[in-house]
């Protein structure tokens, strides 16, 4: 019995030190960015994370911070039509981050922003401004948008990353938490040695696609994208898909709408900002929709609901709609995606900065030539 216990503890030593030794190597191969209070999330591919809502979940802490703060949230064309860098460049006086997630719809966009909240204190909430980038396709149920096999029906990516690690576990009511939110960098640095066995099978089956396919991924790159175009066939495919996916009802969902009204309305009342922007959509897309109608009603509703309010702004950039600069029926290209982030670095500015109003209705100079459109 003697010897049992003598090899079992000798087993969970050596264990417990190669954990360790790899927890610490993971700070050397994949270090955390030391910026507080701004951070990337689009870039998580290339860190230890590896996924954006994954990234978003743990790595969230970092916005726990007394600084000025722009935070984006949205679905995919958030995330790549609006460049943190080119935002953080021509805003000084805070701090970028962008945690759009892909395929979000606006209960996603608020459970999000509740995890913000999570991580920093009342006193700090003032700080925030929050840039949220809606579109038709965001206003979708959660027990519609989220019914694939893998999942419990209504679970957004973000609670299967709240469930991953043991973070939370499922009730009938959604996620509890088992881990508080002030204990997240702890949990975070207990999992490191996972996320890198992780990433490292990750890398391996890059590996083995690039020799398969030429290819590590089936994602395009920047320059793909940038080449890219669609054919009628395509155009058709598209709009069957967002029919199907927004379940076959002709317009979009009005309690994704009320969840919008009263997430910006408890954004106000704390003390934040925000940003509301009716991102742009190829024209031949828009047009053909059927349910961007009652969307363009839905964002004027909203927009003169919160109108007047100094810390409220909505903008709309519809003008932004030549086919040639989407590389779908959603996605902006980076050419145009600079252009957005310009227009929005110019909103955020005087909003933020609170440097003259009138620079919110600025006429950009440069290769757009277009002016931006804000609601105040």
């Amino acid at each position: 019995m003697k010897h049992i216990l003598r090899q079992a503890a000798l087993t969970f030593v050596s264990f417990a030190f190669l954990y360790a030794t790899l927890g610490a190597l993971s700070f050397l191969m994949f270090p955390d960015s030391a910026s507080e209070g701004q951070r990337d999330f689009q870039n998580a591919e290339q860190t230890l994370y590896m996924t954006v809502p994954k990234y978003v979940f743990l790595g969230r802490s970092v916005l726990n911070s007394p600084a000025e703060k722009a935070i984006l949230v949205g679905a995919s064309n958030t995330g790549v039509g609006f460049i943190q860098k080119t935002i953080q460049s021509k805003l000084a006086c805070a701090k970028v981050s962008n945690l759009a997630v892909g395929g979000a719809n606006i209960s996603e966009a608020k459970q999000i922003i509740d995890m913000v909240h999570e991580v920093q204190s009342q006193a700090d909430r003032p700080s925030n401004t929050f840039v949220i980038g809606v579109w038709f396709g965001m206003f979708v149920d959660s027990d519609v948008k989220y019914a694939d096999p893998d999942r419990n029906r209504g679970e957004t990516d973000i609670d299967l990353e709240k469930y991953r690690y043991g973070f939370y576990r499922r009730t009938l009511e959604g996620p509890a938490a088992l881990l508080p939110a002030s204990w997240l960098d702890a949990g975070v640095l207990a999992i490191r040695p996972i996320l890198v066995i992780e990433k490292m099978a990750r890398e391996a089956r890059a590996g083995v696609n690039l020799l398969l396919t030429g290819r590590k991924s089936a994602q395009r790159n920047e320059a793909e994208r940038e080449a890219a175009g669609m054919s009628e066939q395509d155009k058709k495919k598209a709009l069957d898909y967002w029919n199907e996916a927004m379940g076959k009802r002709n317009e979009i969902s009005l309690g994704q709408v009320e969840v919008l009204k009263n997430t910006i309305e408890t954004l106000l009342r704390s003390g934040e900002r925000v940003v509301l922007i009716d991102l742009p959509i190829p024209a031949w897309h828009r047009d053909a929709s059927p349910f961007q109608r009652s969307y363009e009603q839905a964002f004027t509703d909203v927009s003169r609901q919160f109108d007047g309010q100094r810390s409220f702004v909505s903008m709309s950039m519809s003008d932004l709609s030549k086919e040639q600069d989407y590389s779908d029926e959603v996605h902006a290209k980076r050419h145009l995606a600079d252009v957005w982030s310009d227009r929005l670095a110019n909103v955020l500015n005087p909003f933020v900065c609170r440097t003259s109003p009138e620079q919110a209705r600025v006429s950009l100079r440069g290769s757009d030539q277009f002016k931006a459109e804000t609601h105040q």
